[in-house]
């Protein structure tokens, strides 16, 4: 389709923007279980880091135009279905989890250019006004439990998939390891299981918000991150350690996407 190589490059910018994101957050929350600083904060967090560093106007700028191209490609994904999935019950799944990321990114990349333009990036709270929003519907606290549930079973299926090395659909494997080495796939696995944490937490807090009716419950990374550093005794540093690791990880997996995954626009 004319004009849409144009996105190619602006899809692999976001996997970097991506990839530094996850890479921020994981070092200071790294520094925080190491006892050397640090703090344990979300994509705003790790926005306002990048925007203390020189020009980091610039680089929010930037940021922002990757993350806004790497919706507009995982909606063209959703939309066009590049990939052929057809209209299967696990084609449409597939594309509307396509749509979800789009969404996703694309408010992150507003957060990026609410912070260029000297405002502040919108915090855990917005989450916490959809789920307010979502119990005034009807049967609202039940939709707001099963996107809680969908969350649990989208760590089951990452922990799944890092155990038994299946790695994003589209992304050369065999060239990656070739080219990068052994160590990248572990790295990216390790990743995955490191995220997964994370989401269930965030999705057993989504599902006690539906139960409860009580939209404090649902959370953020910062927050859940702040859940394993609680752990008693010296058990909360190491899963902190060990999360915040698997976060730089995952970061470097997504880097690894931006230059070995094949990204296709037409069908």
């Amino acid at each position: 389709m004319i004009g849409l190589s144009a996105l190619e490059p602006l899809a692999r910018a976001g996997f970097l923007v991506k990839g530094v994101l996850y890479l921020v957050v994981g070092a200071l929350a790294l520094q925080v279980a190491t006892s050397r600083g640090g703090r344990m904060t979300g994509t705003d967090g790790a926005f306002t880091t990048v925007l203390a560093q020189p020009f980091g106007r610039t680089l929010l700028l930037v940021a922002a135009m990757g993350l806004f191209g790497y919706a507009l490609w995982r909606f063209l994904q959703a939309l066009l279905d590049p990939d052929r999935l057809g209209h299967t019950l696990r084609g449409l799944a597939i594309r509307v989890s396509f749509a979800a990321r789009g969404a996703v990114h694309a408010v992150l990349a507003l957060q990026a250019l609410r912070l260029h333009r000297g405002l502040s990036a919108s915090s855990g709270t917005s989450e916490r006004k959809l789920a307010i929003e979502a119990f005034s519907w009807p049967f609202g606290d039940w939709l707001v439990v099963l996107v809680g549930l969908g969350l649990i079973g989208l760590a089951v299926q990452q922990v799944h998939a890092a155990i038994t090395c299946r790695l994003d659909r589209g992304l050369d494997v065999a060239r990656m390891r070739r080219e990068a080495g052994e160590w990248a796939v572990s790295f990216s696995r390790f990743g995955m299981a490191a995220r997964a944490i994370v989401f269930a937490i965030l999705g057993w807090g989504i599902v006690m918000a539906g139960w409860l009716r009580d939209a404090s419950e649902v959370g953020t990374t910062a927050s859940s991150l702040r859940v394993l550093a609680a752990q008693p005794g010296g058990l909360g540093r190491w899963l902190l350690g060990l999360t915040a690791a698997g976060f730089v990880a995952y970061g470097f997996y997504q880097v690894l996407h931006a230059r070995y995954l094949h990204i296709r626009l037409e069908r």
